[in-house]
């Protein structure tokens, strides 16, 4: 009966110390994206400055870890597997990311090329990541797990036209646009339309009918003849109301970036000056002080008047084109030197 009672006993303590409750507690240290980039493009965890701990308890006995990074590409997009890395089994320990591939040897990895060589492409780290580690046993069943995320968000880049500038007159036989470059951008799109109603938004105007140009991508050119880019013959004395964006690297519409809308005229030989000078004479009397020229503006809003002239006061000689596209964006800049407006 003692020798019953004895291997009992024995299987008893055995049982206990192979039950040995591990815990595992990933930290993720504060780093940048560089230092972040070279774990996700070579799955380089001990060239990567220190981007996560691994805190383990209690430190006995012989562990394996295993860890999986996920990749958020963009916010209406799920995480998808991007690498998995293993350790082959050593001493229990908590370590740094720096020990992996040296104090700590790895086993054979894998990851998904096509995600890999799509982050490279973005040259940076982007959006949102998810990394899980597993502790494992030697035979490589897993004791404990846990996980932590990592987030880029980019600050929002501003694209901006350059030129035509707001209100310019242009020549109808070709419009040259040019906007700010992005970086991370896999193509821009220009959008553009006629405003043939003052009392339009600009919004309204480009959303209506059928544009003049209707969201054509240009690659990743920031300059282009918007002549060239016609679904349809634009008029003289037209005005052009104008929307440049950018798709993101790996974005979808909702990801687009808009340029705010700006408007221009087209000229007219036969009218060179009417709906041009008019409407911008109108918008610098809208943007003066004290009701100054209140008269003239009322009769300009409601067509009574339209301008089709501007002459030197000395000569009595018509002021150019170009005359007047200089007079007028001094006056847009300059709208306090305005002292007086009067009405024959």
């Amino acid at each position: 009966m003692k020798k019953i009672i004895t291997i009992l006993f024995l299987s008893a303590q055995f049982f206990i110390t192979t039950a040995q409750s591990y815990t595992i507690d990933l930290q993720v240290a504060s780093f940048s994206e560089m230092d972040f980039a070279p774990f996700i493009f070579s799955n380089d965890l001990s060239g990567a400055p220190r981007i996560f701990a691994v805190n383990i308890t209690p430190e006995e006995g012989n562990i394996k870890v295993r860890g999986e990074l996920f990749w958020k590409k963009d916010v209406n997009s799920n995480f998808e597997w991007l690498l998995t890395f293993k350790t082959k089994a050593f001493s229990a320990r908590s370590f740094f990311n720096t020990d992996l591939g040296n104090s700590i040897a790895l086993g054979r990895g894998s990851s998904d090329d096509d995600l890999v060589e799509e982050n490279r492409k973005r040259g940076k780290p982007t959006n949102e990541y998810m990394l899980t580690v597993y502790l494992l046993d030697e035979n490589g069943n897993q004791l404990a797990s846990d996980t932590e995320y990592y987030e880029f968000r980019n600050p929002a880049q501003t694209l901006t036209i350059l030129s035509p500038q707001q209100g310019s007159l242009q020549n109808i036989g070709g419009v040259q646009a040019e906007w700010t470059e992005l970086t991370g951008i896999d193509y821009y799109q220009v959008l553009a339309n006629e405003r043939s109603d003052a009392s339009e938004s600009f919004e309204e105007a480009l959303q209506s009918g059928d544009p003049l140009i209707n969201n054509v991508q240009v690659g990743l050119t920031s300059s282009i003849d918007l002549r060239t880019l016609l679904s349809r013959e634009w008029l003289p004395g037209q005005e052009i109301v104008l929307q440049v964006s950018a798709m993101p690297s790996g974005g979808s519409p909702s990801d687009l970036i808009r340029s705010d809308i700006i408007s221009f005229y087209l000229d007219d030989p036969a009218n060179p000056f009417s709906n041009f000078t008019s409407d911008n004479i109108g918008n610098i009397l809208q943007s003066l002080q004290d009701g100054l020229g209140s008269d003239l503006l009322d009769k300009l809003l409601s067509g009574d008047v339209l301008i089709t002239e501007i002459q030197w006061e000395d000569t009595g000689l018509p002021l150019t084109p170009d005359e007047i596209q200089m007079l007028l964006d001094y006056l847009r800049q300059n709208p306090n030197n305005l002292i007086n407006v009067e009405q024959d």
